[in-house]
């Protein structure tokens, strides 16, 4: 199934919030469900929607309210947008920020300067960024591989905007896929230059297994739900994007699943200065993944997580 871009990201955000097993994962708190033994999604943790602040976000909602009952917050009305940054000092990050300070991190990283893009700003005051045209080269010691599997955290992490950047944060208008600049981007960039485009059987599982690593290896928390439910959709869309990019048509639903589930676990709901549930005592568990076919990971603690890396240092 050959299809655009942008009715696939339709299609996969009608699927994500109205397939019953997708919709489902993409609300699951997995810290509640591993401890109660049963489903239990993510709260709202805000009253904009109508609903109790602290009651979980259910899949009913969708179906009363219609699939674009949630939106992404630069869609809000203003004064809402207001709300939320008294609130919670929620502030959203333009995407040629999120470019500058990813492009640091990667010079960090791979010690040469614009490696995915340039940089530049025009006399009007509008900041733009073009893609570099030669694959990105890795210095000795270090490959595409380490890249792909290197783990990001993206804190406070509202739509992941850092993460992926299907749209700019402040305007809600989407980006070309070839001018994204977000982490996740900038992986199945490199994996795409990495691996053979001839779809055979054996390429296309090689190509997934290294995407399916690169979605593995980035987090995010944020303490609002409806943030938290877009950033896992954000994920999920791009990595179907880049997969019917590669391949021509969407993944199956068995892999929109199974990176539903890495979301799930990897973007979570989390107060971030007691690192539990919003308005509990229960700490956050994430996972650190080992496989991808069966999915195989450790759960940990954020919060031994972060002890153990600041004793490190």
């Amino acid at each position: 199934m050959t299809t655009t871009l942008d009715s696939l990201a339709a299609d996969i955000i009608r699927i994500a919030r109205t397939d019953h097993n997708v919709l489902s994962m993409l609300l699951c708190d997995q810290t509640l469900t591993l401890l109660n033994g049963e489903r239990r999604n993510i709260s709202w943790l805000t009253h904009e929607y109508g609903q109790d602040s602290l009651a979980p976000i259910r899949e009913s909602f969708f179906q009363e309210r219609g699939i674009d009952a949630i939106s992404p917050r630069a869609l809000k009305h203003e004064s809402l947008r207001t709300a939320r940054s008294k609130a919670r000092a929620e502030v959203f990050t333009p995407t040629w920020v999120c470019n500058m300070q990813n492009n640091l991190v990667d010079e960090c990283w791979l010690g040469i300067p614009d490696a995915f893009n340039t940089t530049l700003a025009r006399e009007d005051g509008v900041h733009e960024w073009q893609p570099t045209i030669a694959p990105v080269r890795f210095p000795e010691g270090k490959t595409w591989k380490d890249y792909v599997k290197s783990k990001r955290l993206e804190v406070a992490c509202g739509e992941a905007p850092y993460l992926v950047s299907r749209y700019d944060a402040t305007t809600a208008c989407p980006i070309p896929i070839s001018h994204r600049v977000g982490i996740l981007d900038r992986k199945f960039r490199v994996i795409d230059e990495n691996t053979p485009s001839e779809p055979t059987v054996a390429n296309k599982r090689l190509w997934l297994r290294k995407a399916l690593q690169a979605v593995q290896s980035v987090y995010g928390y944020d303490w609002q739900g409806d943030n938290v439910f877009l950033s896992r959709e954000s994920i999920l869309v791009s990595f179907c994007e880049y997969y019917a990019r590669r391949w021509g048509r969407r993944p199956k639903l068995p892999t929109i699943m199974k990176v539903a589930e890495i979301v799930s676990w990897n973007i979570w709901q989390m107060d971030g200065t007691r690192f539990t549930i919003p308005e509990t005592d229960c700490l956050c568990v994430i996972r650190e993944w080992r496989r991808t076919s069966p999915l195989v990971a450790d759960n940990i603690l954020f919060r031994d997580l972060i002890l153990k890396k600041n004793t490190k240092q």
